[in-house]
């Protein structure tokens, strides 16, 4: 994981809920979340937001949504849905995982393993060298 933005495309999905975590979503429905988690401490903006083309999304505001929106649908939406094998899709402004379970026993057993890895890799990934 280069970046963050696929962990934290997943959390938004998860915190949805074990019924919700796997309905598809826009980019722009999860744009304030992505932009909340990333700047909420200092150390994590400064890690992904301290690019040349970043430093204007710091402060939320309408400029800052629709650049937040365009920024998840090419990364990591539209790259993680374009590997081949990919078990997401990015169709029509829409982001959702190409996976099917029908065992609810299953489909819990996936949500928590799910949630435990990506929570993981997040602290994983910003905690590294901080």
């Amino acid at each position: 994981m280069n970046k963050s933005y696929k962990m934290i495309v997943l959390l938004y999905m998860l915190e949805r809920g074990e019924a919700h975590w796997m309905d598809p979503i826009t980019p722009g429905e999860m744009a304030r979340f992505f932009h909340t988690y990333l700047t909420e401490k200092e150390y994590w903006k400064r890690k992904d937001f301290s690019d040349k083309g970043k430093l204007a999304l710091w402060e939320w505001n309408e400029k800052t949504a629709n650049e937040i929106e365009k920024l998840i649908i090419d990364m990591p939406m539209s790259k993680w849905s374009g590997v081949k094998g990919s078990m997401t899709r990015f169709e029509d402004g829409v982001f959702s995982l190409n996976v099917q379970v029908q065992d609810v026993e299953e489909q819990g057993l996936l949500y928590r393993w799910t949630k435990e890895i990506c929570l993981y890799r997040l602290h994983a990934y910003f905690e590294r060298g901080q």
